[in-house]
């Protein structure tokens, strides 16, 4: 499995809201997305381990990829 971070597309209908998340997508071995972490909290040994998450996170969300939404993992 592997995994990077994406930005992802929600609509709450009962506020009538987009919003878009950068969270942990999970892959399956045919690149197809299958999961994504709904705790969006950053996690580290130390403060330098925390800002590398952020320059990955950062660097994964400048890719010339498309927005997914929550039906590409159905």
């Amino acid at each position: 499995m592997t995994w990077n971070y994406r930005i992802i597309k929600h609509y709450s209908p009962k506020s009538d809201e987009t919003y878009y998340v950068l969270t942990e997508v999970f892959y399956d071995t045919t690149g197809k997305p299958m999961a994504y972490a709904d705790d969006n909290t950053i996690l580290g040994d130390d403060k330098e381990e925390i800002i590398r998450v952020l320059e990955m996170m950062i660097k994964d969300a400048k890719k010339d990829q498309p927005i997914l939404t929550p039906k590409d993992f159905e």
